[in-house]
């Protein structure tokens, strides 16, 4: 049986009318917020990095000459009983160095420029000084300041986390009292801030005085705290009344 045209009119114009319903559906009704956390510890180790550069003519030379002082700091700090597994001396690096040459217009060769790096994990805190002052006389020329951490970072970070996100939330419950509205469920939440430790201070100037009782004394250094923060957004539902 065919359908006469009014039939088939009648049925387009009533699948428009839900379709334009659909269409016509008020969007939900939401509250966004940021919330921020974060928690303080004392550091129980840090990570030490030190670096040996060297520029000679020759290659052997400019390599020679890294490789024993990486070995005269590796003997200097044998005392302090480090782990094996704590210290690392990564693979040298060479590259060829220049300067511009003004008389020849062009790039002369000047030597060869020869790097290695020691990283250390230091979990006795107080030795921290004492590898830094160690360093230099054994020849190492690069000190990066030390990065303190704990071994907590993990279960801190997500301390630091869970404050954020109750934090988000308390925020969101004040303004929904404010605007006499009643709040729904979280639609979306969202991590915004890395949880990465921040630390306060790491280390300050050398102190002067005739003795002292360790390598950090002397070198007036002061771990202080690490502060790992945690930032979240979130993005709760609004009920009708």
């Amino acid at each position: 049986m065919k359908s006469s045209p009014r039939r088939a009119v009648f049925f387009a114009a009533l699948a428009l009318g839900i379709c334009g319903s659909a269409a016509a559906a008020p969007p939900p009704r939401t509250l966004s917020v940021s919330g921020h956390g974060e928690v303080t510890a004392l550091p129980d180790r840090a990570r030490l990095t030190l670096a040996v550069d060297a520029l000679e003519t020759e290659v052997g030379q400019a390599q020679d000459r890294v490789n024993r002082a990486v070995r005269a700091y590796l003997a200097a700090i044998q005392p302090l009983a480090l782990k094996a597994e704590d210290i690392a001396t990564s693979g040298i690096s060479l590259q060829p160095e220049y300067v511009w040459d003004e008389q020849t217009r062009q790039q002369k060769l000047v030597g060869y420029r020869a790097r290695r790096d020691i990283q250390i994990l230091v979990r006795n805190l107080d030795q921290l000084g004492e590898l830094i002052l160690r360093a230099t006389p054994a020849g190492v020329n690069h000190v990066t300041p030390p990065q303190l951490e704990s071994s907590q970072a993990e279960r801190l970070a997500r301390e630091a986390l869970s404050r954020a996100a109750l934090d988000a939330k308390a925020r969101a419950e004040a303004l929904a009292r404010a605007l006499n509205v009643k709040l729904g469920p979280p639609r979306l939440v969202r991590e915004t801030g890395s949880a990465a430790p921040v630390p306060y201070k790491v280390m300050a100037m050398r102190a002067q005085a005739e003795t002292f009782d360790g390598g950090n004394q002397e070198m007036g250094l002061s771990t202080g705290e690490i502060r790992i923060r945690a930032d979240v957004a979130v993005e709760f539902d609004l009920l009708a009344p």
